[in-house]
């Protein structure tokens, strides 16, 4: 475990995962006019959940077999949680919208 706490080993690889899009975005926009350039993205649920795959894959079951660690569980739900507010806030937005329509009026 880092000292610096038990999420942050996840946070700085989320750190890195953000910056390397930063220069994936970057690359992108400076091709923007350059023939057959191909965009790249970097997906963050699949970098995710690689180092949650690796960091299970590295841990001993319990004597009677469990492979779960808390800090992983709640770092899963904590993501999950985060995802499920964004689709909330996605659902409201089209509410709003669809609200302005019917009032006619616009955004």
């Amino acid at each position: 475990m880092s000292p610096l706490g038990p999420q942050s080993s996840k946070i700085l690889a989320a750190l890195d995962f953000t910056s390397e899009q930063h220069r994936v975005i970057q690359r992108n926009l400076a091709n923007l006019n350059t023939p057959g350039f191909k965009a790249k993205t970097l997906r963050f649920d699949e970098a995710l959940e690689s180092a949650v795959m690796e960091e299970r894959q590295g841990i001993n079951p319990r004597q009677d077999g469990n492979t779960v660690v808390l800090e992983i569980e709640n770092a899963e739900m904590r993501k999950n949680a985060l995802v499920y507010r964004l689709f909330l806030q996605a659902m409201a937005s089209e509410t709003r919208t669809t609200r302005a329509a019917i009032a006619g009026r616009s955004q």
